[in-house]
């Protein structure tokens, strides 16, 4: 067997895509995960709540019995188009299309597993016909993955009737969309477009998976998740609004989609130099309240809250509440969207707590955190001084590497001081100071962009992330 290091080198090629149907779809299937797996967004849990039984127990024999039967053939159209497809088509050829799915990832893990000599796929006819092939068949196919008899023998009756199948698939679907799902998507979907444009614009296509994992969000990749992969044609990672802290993995006969949740954070995972101790002095300085440690509470059981029930809950008052939320959301340990009307919504980061620990972890051991020296630019790393002249100034923008691109965002941003507000003509002036070119505006957005900085929306005022956040008027 492959260890679990040369499994996480394994280099299927790797992108980034918003996949709206199978997006929408992954979500209907966490509906079978509450009471399961920690810290599923709200939205999730309500919706669970608000169905029957016999609607839950038809979302199991869909998402874990019939899942071969949902995935599209391709993806990229809005999910209101793919219903009308799939309510089109013929009840056998959605019938015939499962279990030629079924047979593929049979096939699949038999081939990882260096026993395709000894495993045959029972073929369509013998799999409708003998219901113990059938589940012999899943069962292999499912890996680890925990195998429910009793649901797959009902499922199995159900392919012997591919006209009540197609009723119950196209029905069911029908009925979480329009009753619970469309207005969510019309509510999140323009975050995760964006989300996913800028994971594309940072992959590194030749990182393997677990490391643009880790670089995307902060986060190592499940071991079991990483096992799943080893083998895969094609990776897709897919960034989802309901997931959680969880990741969750779709996969087919061409590729493996892998659903996560996670802020479009980009105080960045590559950032080679250690926290300053004025950065880490702010970010500890935000954790030292009690309130804003229940607020975390709050949001590490519930993942997402809306601004008025976190108030509810903590019994506080509006303007009480406020002031510390926008405390975590500057330090970086929340992340912020305005919801319907005036109201936002509020989600923890994880990456901001990791890197703070880290950076703890290396004061306790005695390793090297930032000094004044350093964060004042008059020390730098071997590796930045390629990009500056004699006098410090940045020479090149923007690099080739994206490694580089954050190493000098990194060394720009140490300039400016903590705890002050500056105007965006400041900004530029301090840029210009320490740059041989002249287009302030762009290192301006990349430090906005790559979370090194934060900004009033009229973009009037700038600080450092991890800096108190201005009143705006």
């Amino acid at each position: 067997m492959a260890s679990m290091t040369d499994l996480s080198q394994r280099t299927a090629p790797v992108r980034v895509a918003l996949e709206p149907v199978y997006n929408v779809l992954n979500s209907f299937s966490l509906l079978n995960e509450v009471g399961k797996l920690p810290g599923l967004n709200s939205k999730i849990v309500q919706m669970a709540a608000a169905f029957s039984p016999e609607q839950l127990h038809a979302n199991r024999l869909l998402f874990e019995g019939l899942r071969d039967a949902l995935a599209p053939e391709q993806d990229g159209e809005e999910f209101s188009a793919f219903l009308k497809y799939l309510s089109e088509q013929n009840p056998d050829a959605v019938r015939d299309r499962a279990l030629e799915r079924l047979r593929a990832r049979f096939i699949r893990r038999a081939s990882s597993e260096n026993t395709e000599g000894d495993l045959i796929a029972p073929d369509a006819a013998r799999l409708l016909n003998d219901m113990q092939a059938y589940l012999a068949c899943v069962k292999y196919a499912q890996g680890d993955t925990p195998f429910d008899a009793a649901l797959h023998t009902e499922v199995h009756r159900l392919l012997n009737d591919a006209p009540a199948l197609h009723t119950m698939l196209v029905s069911h679907l029908e009925t979480l969309w329009n009753m619970a799902f469309e207005a969510e998507w019309k509510r999140v979907q323009r975050s995760l477009r964006w989300q996913a444009e800028m994971f594309t614009y940072n992959l590194d296509e030749q990182a393997a998976v677990g490391e643009v994992f880790s670089i995307l969000t902060g986060r190592e990749l499940p071991s079991d998740i990483t096992r799943r992969l080893a083998g895969a044609q094609e990776i897709i990672l897919v960034p989802s609004w309901h997931t959680g802290r969880n990741v969750t993995l779709w996969e087919d006969e061409r590729s493996s989609r892998l659903f996560f949740s996670e802020p479009p954070n980009y105080d960045v995972a590559q950032r080679d130099i250690p926290m300053g101790r004025p950065e880490l002095r702010a970010r500890l300085s935000a954790l030292a309240d009690e309130t804003r440690l229940r607020i975390l509470e709050l949001l590490a059981q519930q993942d997402e809250l809306p601004a008025q029930e976190i108030i509810t809950q903590l019994g506080l008052s509006q303007s009480n509440v406020s002031r510390h939320l926008k405390q975590l959301v500057s330090a970086g340990f929340l992340y912020e969207r305005r919801g319907e009307g005036a109201n936002k919504t509020y989600r923890l980061s994880s990456f901001y707590f990791e890197r703070t620990a880290r950076a703890l972890h290396q004061l306790a051991l005695g390793e090297q955190v930032q000094s004044a020296e350093i964060q004042s630019g008059q020390q730098t790393p071997q590796e930045l001084r390629r990009f500056l002249d004699r006098s410090g100034r940045l020479t090149t923008w923007p690099p080739a590497r994206q490694r580089d691109k954050l190493l000098i965002l990194e060394y720009l941003a140490s300039f400016f001081e903590p705890g002050r507000i500056y105007s965006e003509k400041e900004v530029n002036e301090l840029l210009l100071q320490h740059s041989a070119f002249k287009d302030a505006a762009a290192l301006r957005r990349a430090l906005y962009e790559f979370r090194f900085m934060s900004r009033t929306r009229d973009g009037a005022s700038y600080w450092l992330i991890g800096t108190e956040m201005p009143e705006e008027e």
